[in-house]
């Protein structure tokens, strides 16, 4: 039986996953088409799911604990800590500004009928309260993640047995090659958990062989959660999909479904906010020895200020953010682990093998991606 630190690890994995991301991903499924989308994210999952084991294995090998930043410094030199911290900041930026994009549509179409407001105000709002969470010790950290997943289990499987009776199969049938890529970004940003890896070894201090299992039954279960939430949103929604999934959703079906999704929405944005903002707070305090402080306003009042001056494009934020975080990212992770392998200070409790042929497949579907995205986008 798992105990309760073992849920706690597969609880952040599956927490830090789920979040904005997950409302983007119909919308690019519609315009893939649903067969075509599910084949890219077993694909990038796969692929994100071996970097996150790399990851694990990094940390477990090294003895002073950083984040992503601070291990590319100890195994890729100088060089490699500014690359790190350049993409780093990139991607969890680029994520917080997501959250707060969403998290105001979101809170706005709860709160909008009662208090009146704008997405613009609930965005602030949101901001601020989580940024206040990201002080909570990494103990109440875990044990909130737990809620918050169980609530979000509770929802989304309401949201899916609600709509699963207004799905037209035909809905799922179409596709367009031509944009086969175009969930690559997306994707990427929805089943990434890098930022939840080094808090693992924290979670699970007493027992971290399980650590590579927490991370393998997290990580399956958030693309089985991804999969069955869009063909239930793309089913009933069609071509009429919006690219938040919710709004879209509300021309269609006008009963309690969509206040639960919109109030699942904020619940799991609420712990991937808390989790990235630790992170990157972490990684200025750790790896760059800044005070706690400084280390909290530079995590969590840049994103506010880029917010404020008007990057508000959802798809294009998590888009950019997910090819910086798994494209860029991930190469760093995959030559930081073969270093790590020769220059690590630990034995770790486990060790992965992953052969060339492999390596060379992930390294090349991440640069491909990375290229399309920005081509796409350009």
């Amino acid at each position: 039986m798992p105990d309760k630190n073992y849920i706690y690890a597969v609880s952040i994995i599956i927490g830090t996953s789920v979040g904005a991301g997950i409302f983007g991903l119909p919308y690019v499924a519609s315009k893939s088409g649903f067969f075509l989308f599910v084949v890219l994210i077993l694909i990038l999952g796969f692929i994100m799911l071996i970097l996150h084991l790399m990851y694990a294995e990094i940390t477990l090998r090294t003895k002073n604990k950083g984040r992503l930043a601070g291990y590319c410094g100890k195994y890729l030199g100088k060089n490699g800590k500014r690359i790190a911290t350049i993409i780093t900041l990139v991607a969890l930026y680029g994520n917080m500004l997501a959250f707060i994009i969403i998290g105001g549509n979101f809170l706005n179409a709860i709160f909008f009928p009662y208090f009146g407001g704008n997405e613009f105000m609930y965005s602030i709002l949101m901001a601020l309260f989580i940024s206040a969470g990201v002080y909570i010790s990494l103990r109440m950290v875990s044990f909130i993640e737990l809620l918050m997943v169980t609530f979000l289990f509770v929802t989304i499987f309401g949201v899916i047995f609600k709509g699963s009776f207004f799905v037209n199969t035909g809905n799922l049938l179409t596709y367009d090659l031509t944009q086969s890529f175009l969930p690559f970004g997306a994707i990427l940003f929805s089943v990434g958990a890098l930022s939840a890896i080094p808090e693992l070894e924290h979670i699970m201090k007493k027992d971290q062989k399980r650590i590579k299992s927490a991370i393998i039954t997290g990580s399956v279960i958030t693309i089985a959660i991804y999969i069955l939430f869009v063909a239930v949103i793309l089913g009933i929604t069609g071509s009429n999909t919006s690219e938040e999934a919710l709004s879209g959703l509300s021309m269609v079906i006008r009963n309690g479904i969509v206040t639960l999704g919109f109030i699942f929405g904020v619940f799991a944005i609420s712990t991937s906010f808390l989790i990235v903002g630790i992170n990157l707070k972490e990684m200025f305090w750790y790896d760059y020895h800044l005070s706690e402080k400084k280390s909290w306003a530079l995590a969590c009042l840049v994103p506010l200020f880029i917010f404020i001056l008007g990057f508000r494009d959802f798809i294009t934020v998590i888009s950019i953010a997910g090819s910086v975080t798994g494209g860029f990212a991930g190469i760093l992770i995959i030559v930081s682990f073969y270093k790590a392998k020769k220059m690590g200070d630990l034995k770790p409790i486990y060790e992965i093998k992953i052969s060339r042929i492999l390596t060379i497949f992930m390294i090349t579907i991440l640069f491909l991606g990375v290229i399309h995205q920005f081509v796409y986008r350009g």
